[in-house]
This record gives structure tokens, sequence and C-alpha cells, in this order.
């Protein structure tokens, strides 16, 4: 049975960090390694904020190794404590995918023997959105507003590391969503002063929604800000593959394709680490 060593997997639909113990029967569990061929099959997090960004970049992937992307949709719907990912993924990694694209991956933390991780394809912040066109900053926003930041996210947890070190006079009240939509809306009818995600989950709400448009994304001074690096999961049993996928997203960043496709999803940050 294989086990997991305090992996800190973070799935970017919801950037909540994910530390589990399989519990898979082993015989559920294939032995087989990837056979050679043309084509590679690439997992996504059908929930993902960042979902369509992840499968161009797959393809471009596929396409520097001259390979047929096979793309597999089918996780998602997964509970904000995670239950029951770390199985699903560890099966689909033994069983089913070559990659999973679209995960961040903590390199101070040891992860599970089924999977190794890729370079870092793209690193992109989480922001901070008022509808306030005064504000340039969050210290700019009066401590009596309130603030909302994704549940369980890695935007959340840097905010609260920062507000346990002030007396509550000097920050702002949070209050944490589940539903980014719900944190929008708050925000632009003044319920809330600004909120805290990741970007690419504000480029996703300004493409769905027109009243979108009115937020602005201003400098989360005097917080420090953050951002993720995200990678893609290969099975430790094909070093080769991980090493072609390395390479593939080395030449990616070098030549501005990747930056393209930020570009295209309207995402902040840059390509690489």
């Amino acid at each position: 049975m294989l086990r997991f060593v305090a992996p800190a997997l973070f799935l970017l639909g919801t950037g909540v960090a994910f530390a589990q113990t399989s519990g898979i029967p082993p015989e559920e569990l294939t032995n087989t390694r990837r056979q050679a061929g043309d084509s590679i099959t690439v997992c996504v997090d059908a929930t993902g904020q960042s979902r369509a960004f992840d499968l161009d970049v797959a393809q471009a992937i596929g396409d520097a190794l001259f390979l047929q992307v096979k793309p597999i949709e089918g996780f998602g719907g997964f509970p904000v404590n995670g239950d029951g990912f770390m199985d699903e993924l560890t099966l689909a990694m033994n069983n089913t995918c070559d990659l999973f694209m679209g995960v961040s991956v903590s390199t101070e933390v040891q992860v599970s023997e089924v999977f190794s991780i890729t370079r870092p394809y793209v690193t992109i912040p989480f922001v901070l959105a008022v509808a306030n066109s005064d504000w340039q900053k969050l210290a700019d926003i009066p401590l009596d507003q309130r603030l909302g930041t994704s549940m369980s996210s890695i935007g959340e947890m840097t905010y609260i590391t920062w507000a346990q070190q002030r007396a509550k006079s000097e920050r702002w009240v949070r209050l944490p969503y589940a539903d980014p939509d719900l944190m929008a809306t708050r925000v632009l009818d003044g319920t809330i002063a600004g909120m805290i995600l990741w970007q690419p989950t504000l480029a996703k709400l300004q493409a769905d929604r027109p009243d979108a448009q009115k937020l602005r994304t201003i400098a989360t001074d005097p917080v420090a800000e953050t951002a993720i690096r995200v990678g893609a999961l290969v099975s430790s049993r094909d070093s080769f593959l991980r090493n072609q996928v390395d390479q593939a997203i080395d030449a990616l960043v070098a030549d501005g394709t990747i930056q393209g496709l930020l570009d295209k999803h309207h995402y902040l940050g840059h390509a690489g680490e």
C-alpha cells in the first residue's frame, strides 16, 4: 500500500491545502508503466479556476515534445476540507494520468511516492480587488471596513498571519467566503470593501459578469504579496517523461509561449519561477 508523508498539495480551484494518508486498497492500483508512444494523457480539475489556461499549457508542452495531448476531466466537486481528493489523485496518477496540470506543491514538504513535481510553468499572485476608485493600496482602506478572503486559500493564510501580529484596532475584520461570485457581489454592493483572491479567479469573474469589470486590483501593502508557483505532477515511475516535460517548460518560458498564454487569459504574474 502506498503511503503519503504529509503532502502539501494545493488544488488551485480553491487554493486549499490537502494533507491526508491514502487508504486505497492495493488491488485498485496498477503496477504498469507508461508505454512509449505518441501521446500523453493530461488530467485537470474540472472546477479549477485556471483549467483552460492549464490545458493550453499542456497542449504547448505536447507540441514541444511532438506528442498528442489527450485531456481527461473527471475531477472536482471536493469539499473545502479536501476529503477524498488525495485518494482520487493517487489513483489517477498511478492508473491514468501522465500529467496532472494546475497544482501548487510546497517544495519544503515530501510528497507521495506516486508522483513527482515538474518545474513551475507560471507564477501567479493573489490580488486585492476593490470597487472604490480612490484606493491605491490596502492601507488606504479605513480600518472600520471589512475584507473578504477566499476561504482556506494561501492568500487568506498570509492575511491571517499578518493580522495576528497586530492589535484588533490595527487590522481589518476578515470575512471568509467559499463562493468567489458571492464575494464579488458583496464588494460591488459595498458590504465589504475588497476581497483577496487568486487572480485567475478574478479574471474568470470579470469574463463571466459584466458588472465585475468595475473591480480593480490595488496593492496589498502593508500585507506581503502572495503568489503561487504552478506546476504539474508526473508519475514517479516515468522519470524520462518528467525530464522531457521540464525541458519543454524551460523552452516555453524562454521563447515567450507561456507569457503569451498568460496574456491570452488576462492573467497577472510571470512565466516560470
